[in-house]
């Protein structure tokens, strides 16, 4: 069994069910429990259906209308009965009760996980409560809600910066929360707080060009902001935001159609996402050139994802990116190599259906970006006989201040070599210099002075003996690390600090043998302070994972692992 060991901050995503969870009839000692929202950590399925177009209903309910189900999910699993007080419990925060929110919780908040703090803030467990209300004919529950809401803009007005929940990604999101109510009410005393959203989405705050790097948030925004013009008629804001999309189309992938956000998980986000920016301007007369020629780059992106999707079916973790099914492709594809020097991304597999093929992928390219890893350097993956050996961290936190955020991002955390006393730097590009791909093997020469100083990496990934061979060398330093991490499944059997030759079982019956020229330091598993040996299947979720550290030996140092 994997040891799965989740950090308090787990709780705050207990469950990610897009339904609020409970057991019994919500009554005045017995609160709804509201989980944190996947849309707010930006889960693919949440992301799916919370930013889609209205639509036809499709969950066998009768909605009060297609906007209305499309703005507002699902509605809460107990009800809010009109006369009895609406607690909820948002956990590790204490219980409150809705239109009695302290106003000083606005700009101190209970709880100060920035996760917690965005859902709170962006007022997005609001939608699921008003849904029901509307639903069960409950008009002073409602009444309720709608002015928790309001009472947000009155408490805690714009400070036009992007303190106490006026930033960008709150803001995009109280302004769906806006569109939800008024779907459901048509109540003209919403429209002045969707204003007053849409005021720090159209203006210097939005998440990208001029200002910020192309982002899924700015997209994001587009979007709300479309809906939400097309329910109060503000057609200034469908013009903004059409014309942003059609703009940054064109520049959110590149020409192959990977995404700049250096994360296979958003790389299905930002596909998605695009696909609906297709659907809106595809209903917009003199928009319909626009709307093909994006749905031919969600094409691309798409194609992207079936390559970062494994032989076994899930995805790759690179970046931010949780353990979640793929998109495989399909099993006449012959193409056997991707390679993207733009985005810096090479993928290498010898079968499209076989589920034993070996995989692997190779990183380099541009410095760290959006949800992307310092794993620039030659970074690898691999999968053979059926099995994960290589594979990056996942995700665990968005918080900074957290050890297990620091430990995701860094290059210790990936399949790379560091240099002894020295960091990353961040303009440094890492450049592929030679390559040979071959039936039975492909091999790829790097580059870089990602730590400023020259370091080259030979890999080797042999299909017939199941083999993936790593060399590495900085000529001007006298002591580096290889740093190896292998999919929680491994158990060491044999080998330990200072051997030359380590050996794990899996459960599947497979072994892997890993040999090197230079020194093993270290295998760990679960160490805490500071964070080492650690795997992030989901997000705030760890389990134990082999740590290995190998030290140089000699001028350069080459490992490698055989899986029989």
């Amino acid at each position: 069994m994997k040891p799965k060991v989740p950090h308090v901050a787990g709780i705050l995503v207990a469950t990610l069910a897009a339904v609020i969870l409970h057991a019994s009839p919500a009554t005045a000692d017995d609160p709804h429990i509201l989980p944190i929202d996947p849309a707010t950590i930006d889960t693919p399925a949440e992301i799916r259906d919370r930013f889609a177009p209205p639509k036809p209903d499709e969950h066998g309910r009768s909605p009060v209308s297609p906007e209305a189900d499309a703005r507002c999910g699902n509605p809460a699993a107990e009800p809010v009965p009109d006369g009895e007080p609406i607690l909820v419990s948002m956990p590790p925060a204490p219980v409150f009760t809705v239109g009695q929110i302290p106003a000083s919780w606005w700009r101190t908040p209970p709880e100060l996980n920035v996760t917690w703090r965005l859902y709170f803030e962006s007022l997005g467990w609001i939608r699921p409560l008003a849904y029901r209300a509307v639903l069960d004919d409950q008009d002073e529950s409602l009444a309720t809600i709608v002015g928790q809401y309001l009472a947000f803009y009155q408490q805690n007005p714009d400070p036009n910066t992007t303190q106490y929940g006026w930033d960008e990604a709150a803001a995009t999101r109280r302004l769906g929360v806006g569109s939800c109510l008024y779907a459901l009410t048509g109540d003209p005393q919403l429209v002045p707080a969707m204003e007053a959203d849409a005021r720090v989405l159209l203006g210097s705050r939005y998440y990208g060009p001029p200002g910020f790097s192309i982002h899924n948030h700015g997209l994001m925004s587009n979007l709300e902001l479309t809906y939400a013009a097309a329910l109060i008629d503000r057609p200034a804001w469908q013009q903004t935001a059409r014309t942003r999309m059609v703009s940054e189309s064109s520049q959110s992938f590149s020409n192959i159609g990977i995404s700049w956000e250096q994360s296979s998980m958003y790389q299905e986000v930002n596909a998605v996402l695009w696909g609906y920016a297709a659907d809106v301007l595809a209903g917009q007369a003199g928009y319909e050139d626009d709307a093909a020629q994006i749905r031919t780059i969600v094409d691309k992106a798409l194609a992207s994802y079936s390559w970062m999707t494994e032989p076994d079916g899930g995805i790759v973790q690179i970046g931010d990116s949780d353990e979640q099914p793929g998109r495989p492709g399909p099993a006449s594809w012959t193409e056997r190599v991707l390679r993207d020097d733009q985005a810096g991304w090479v993928v290498g597999r010898w079968s499209w259906s076989d589920p034993a093929a070996n995989y692997y992928t190779v990183r380099y390219g541009p410095g760290r970006r959006a949800h992307g890893h310092h794993d620039r350097a030659g970074g690898v993956t691999w999968s053979t006989r059926g099995v994960r050996v290589l594979v990056g961290p996942g995700r665990y936190s968005y918080d900074s201040t957290s050890p297990y955020h620091a430990y995701q991002n860094s290059p210790q955390a990936h399949n790379v070599a560091i240099p002894d006393g020295r960091t990353v730097t961040g303009s440094a590009y890492a450049s592929i210099t030679s390559s040979k791909v071959q039936a039975p093997a492909h091999a790829w020469n790097l580059g870089d002075t990602v730590y400023g100083i020259a370091h080259t990496r030979n890999i080797n990934v042999n299909r017939d003996v199941n083999q993936m061979i790593v060399s590495d060398d900085f000529p001007a330093a006298s002591l580096w690390r290889q740093s190896w991490h292998l999919d929680p499944d491994w158990q060491l059997t044999s080998g330990g600090a200072d051997s030359t030759r380590l050996t794990f079982a899996h459960p599947s019956g497979r072994t892997l043998t890993l040999t090197t020229t230079g020194r093993v330091s270290s295998v760990t598993l679960g160490q805490t302070r500071p964070p080492a040996g650690w795997h992030f299947p989901r997000f705030t979720e760890r389990e134990w994972a082999p740590e290995i550290v190998i030290r140089s030996y000699g001028r350069a140092n080459t490992t490698t692992l055989v899986v029989s």
